[in-house]
């Protein structure tokens, strides 16, 4: 009787069904080998499906290394190897077919995530991969013989090789609360420190007479009174604190510090220079006879100008030509540089991702591989990588994922061939 390889994907989201395609893909003998996919929700792709707001941020075009923190040097032999345009023809093969939009993000024709999962869905079924849901891995060992090794899942489902692509520790709702962690140092693995990334931020005595206002604004997070990161773009105020882009790309920053000493720093009319709106506000008080929570409304939102007002101390049904110099300069410094103190970055369950992960010295960066128990891989979120927004986690995700699968099919091949 013919021998079959098994093996066995742990995780069917982004990094593991493509990984799991990428391999019987480049299997010389298909029929020599069964792939199967163990996710431990009802379904696959759960946390691919909400990504991008429902439309599937699959890539960006910008996606260097220099947007990735973590272990960046591991993460960049597979981010060249498998680059935004080489994954992008990697779906059209599957029938997918994209736009890219501002700043290089990446869809689907279709705006919809689903047809993402779908295509690597109906690859697998067309591969003859086995998609086996509701089945939570929780053990992982290594067993070996005189004749035989392999790696067995739960203490009875054997394999001869493991891909581990289970996530990291974000967002525990869409499955993904750390098996890959804990199955891996089960076979002597370490995890770096993690925390939540791409996240939203909780803020000290934060008025809630703001949620929901969105405004385009400078920003730079201050730690121990040290500029740490700039950015810019639209941020949004929440009942708890700070939102928006710019904000969860610097949270991973904020999630990472043991310091109690973490400022934003807003600048609220980054289109003028200090002077410029110096001017400005000048020549409203010689204009204006109106109220003072009016003043602004030409160039920000007048909820944020009333709260801005009473931080400088200035009556709101005062007269705008009635404010000393005093206030006029008080006034022109908050609005490019108010600061807000963080308390902490939210939870897990509201990360888009976690930073750390799994010690990528531990692996081999050109196949996944784990140094520490042959024939065992890894890829995606689980290991110590993670990217900034717009489609850099994602194309973490398939670059690794077809790394693992690759290589392996390669091993296979080479072992089957002797």
């Amino acid at each position: 009787m013919k021998k079959v390889t098994n093996v066995a994907v742990i995780g069917g989201g982004a990094s593991g069904l493509c990984a799991a395609v990428e391999l019987v893909s480049n299997a010389t003998d298909k029929n020599g080998i069964q792939v199967t996919v163990l996710e431990k929700m009802t379904r696959v792709g759960k946390k691919l499906l909400v990504t991008g707001n429902g439309r599937c941020n699959l890539t960006n075009m910008n996606a260097a290394v220099s947007g990735y923190r973590g272990d960046t040097e591991f993460a960049e032999t597979a981010l060249k190897r498998y680059t935004p345009e080489k994954n992008i023809e990697f779906f059209n093969s599957l029938g997918l077919y994209t736009r890219t939009e501002e700043d290089g993000r990446v869809y689907p024709l279709s705006n919809q995530a689903s047809s993402v999962l779908d295509a690597l869905r109906f690859e697998c079924e067309r591969l003859g991969v086995k998609l086996v849901c509701d089945y939570r891995a929780v053990h992982l060992k290594e067993v070996s013989t005189a004749f035989t090794r392999k790696i067995v899942v739960n203490n009875r489902d054997r394999f001869d090789y493991v891909i581990v692509a289970a996530g990291g520790k974000a967002a525990k709702i869409h499955g993904t609360d750390g098996d890959s962690y804990d199955l891996l140092k089960m076979l002597g693995h370490t995890v770096t420190s993690i925390a939540p990334a791409l996240v939203s931020l909780n803020c000290e005595n934060f008025t809630k007479s703001l949620k929901g206002i969105r405004s385009v604004c400078g920003v730079e997070l201050v730690i121990d009174g040290k500029s740490e990161y700039k950015n810019s773009g639209e941020v949004q105020f929440t009942d708890y604190g700070l939102s928006g882009i710019p904000i969860m790309q610097l949270s991973r920053f904020v999630s990472m510090s043991p310091s109690n000493d973490i400022q934003i720093i807003l600048d609220l009319t980054p289109d003028f220079s200090e002077e410029k709106l110096l001017s400005y506000l000048i020549s409203r008080r010689e204009k204006d006879t109106g109220l003072c929570e009016n003043m602004l409304s030409g160039i920000i939102n007048k909820q944020i100008c009333i709260t801005i007002m009473k931080e400088c101390g200035i009556a709101v049904n005062g007269r705008v030509n009635g404010l000393s110099d005093e206030q006029i300069k008080s006034l022109c410094t908050i609005l490019k540089r108010w600061k807000i103190n963080v308390k902490n970055s939210r939870s897990f369950d509201f990360a888009q991702v976690t930073a750390g992960g799994l010690n990528c010295s531990e692996f081999n960066p050109e196949t996944m591989e784990s140094r520490l128990c042959s024939g065992v891989y890894c890829c995606g979120e689980a290991l110590d990588v993670d990217g900034d927004c717009g489609g850099y986690n994602l194309q973490w995700a398939w670059s690794s994922g077809r790394t693992a699968g690759k290589s392996l099919a390669e091993r296979i091949n080479n072992a089957q061939n002797k």
